[in-house]
């Protein structure tokens, strides 16, 4: 499902002292199955952006269109094309047990038969690493942080959207927990099915999964492409460097120094090993 977002400006309470432009000329296009970052720090425009992808916001100028269609014209049925998980989803938790919070959508708002929802309950759960017979009727408020964080993406994903949007996914979550987020995005990258776009303002877990990484600053994109490119641009930028990940900081380091550092690849443990052999035991390189 293409998103092609054309030209957007957001104003928010526009005419009034408290008027505030959020976008402005914000201009991509994002394919079916890519994976697309969006980093910028507080306030840049992130959140806005995003709830301009499923409807819940609509451009003041300019439009946004999924598979074709202009937001304005999809209506409600976009939100379960277009599935955005919130920052801290975890703490829109509210139902007794987890399978009536990952059902919550299905149960109130569709007509399938409950086997069928249970089913589609299971999957979703599955893809997630949780297992409906040992969580199902579990409390969500006796999870762990990372488990919860795993429960209210389920509760998007039983809708099966075509589009996954993540708002700060990392926020909150724990080591072992962030590796499990990052090994399912994994996963759903290998797949191919699904766009996925991930926004944060600390881009590092994810850089490696990522088709292209877009940056805003005071609602305005000010680099769009592959992850290398981007992250080089940030570099050479007084005013963006601080949103350099210290990955890609590393790795241009490296690269400055004559390493053959692999592009588009940012994960340790393979940079390590490639690294390794291009490291002559006399103290060189080669």
């Amino acid at each position: 499902m293409q998103i092609r977002v054309e030209k957007v400006d957001y104003v928010y309470n526009p005419g009034t002292p408290l008027e505030f432009k959020a976008l402005s000329g914000i201009d991509f296009v994002l394919e079916t199955g890519k994976f697309l970052g969006i980093l910028g720090g507080t306030g840049s425009g992130k959140t806005t952006l995003i709830r301009h992808l499923n409807g819940l916001l609509t451009p003041g100028c300019g439009r946004v269109l999924v598979d074709g269609k202009d937001t304005r014209k999809w209506g409600p049925h976009l939100r379960k094309k277009v599935g955005v998980v919130f920052q801290r989803p975890e703490r829109q938790l509210f139902e007794e047990t987890v399978f009536k919070d990952i059902s919550f959508v299905l149960r109130r708002f569709s007509k399938l038969p409950s086997e069928v929802v249970r089913e589609r309950v299971r999957a979703a759960a599955a893809v997630l690493g949780l297992n409906m017979d040992e969580f199902g009727t579990r409390s969500p408020l006796a999870l762990s942080e990372g488990e919860k964080r795993r429960v209210a993406i389920a509760g998007i994903l039983v809708n099966e959207p075509e589009v996954l949007v993540l708002d700060e996914p990392a926020v909150g979550l724990d080591p072992p927990s962030l590796g499990d987020l990052c090994a399912f995005l994994e996963e759903m990258k290998q797949s191919g099915d699904k766009t996925v776009i991930v926004v944060s303002h600390d881009m590092e877990p994810f850089l490696h999964l990522l088709d292209f990484l877009m940056v805003l600053d005071n609602g305005r994109n000010v680099a769009f492409g592959e992850p290398d490119n981007v992250c080089r641009t940030l570099e050479q930028d007084p005013g963006l460097r601080q949103l350099l990940p210290d990955m890609a900081l590393v790795l241009n380091r490296l690269r400055d120094a004559g390493f053959e550092v692999p592009a588009k690849e940012f994960r340790i443990s393979v940079l390590v090993e490639k690294l390794i052999g291009t490291v002559d035991p006399t103290g060189g390189s080669h």
